[in-house]
């Protein structure tokens, strides 16, 4: 569903980087960069079904703001009605949680964003290219590049 749903919104796009801001304001959600004060070193961002906002921490660099903007998306359009029906259940989690070994929901939002951001059509004929060349064309940090070149089906 997440690899459905990340292609069906990127298939006009037929070069990186991906505009992940515009995709989200065309999926009905507002995007606000956001000072998180205290919150800053350990939140990246989150997002608020009951006003139709994804939060992003405006002190990120722009490669985390889009995989937040993408992850949070994720969530905004997979998981909006279960966290709506259920608000206690949606996490703000830590920065350096390590949220794909116990949540579903989590690992289908950063499935989401990979797919979104790198789609496999556009990294499959590039793919031998130099990975930090990759996360610089398609504006993703090196790690997630390298995961999703080694993760393409």
């Amino acid at each position: 569903m997440a690899e459905r749903t990340a292609n069906d919104l990127t298939r006009d796009y037929s070069s990186p980087p991906i505009p992940v801001l515009e995709i989200a304001e065309r999926s009905g959600v507002n995007v606000i960069f956001e000072d998180f004060g205290g919150h800053s070193e350990n939140v990246s961002g989150f997002c608020d079904f009951a006003n139709a906002r994804l939060y992003v921490n405006e002190f990120d660099l722009a490669e985390r703001q889009s995989f937040t903007m993408a992850h949070e998306l994720g969530h905004w359009l997979l998981h909006r009605d279960f966290y709506r029906s259920h608000p206690d259940e949606y996490p703000v989690l830590p920065r350096f949680s390590d949220p794909n070994r116990e949540d579903p929901k989590e690992k289908e939002a950063n499935k989401f964003a990979a797919c979104l951001l790198v789609p496999e059509r556009l990294l499959r004929p590039v793919k031998g290219a130099p990975v930090s060349s990759l996360a610089s064309v398609f504006g993703v940090s090196r790690t997630m590049m390298e995961f999703r070149v080694k993760n393409i089906s």
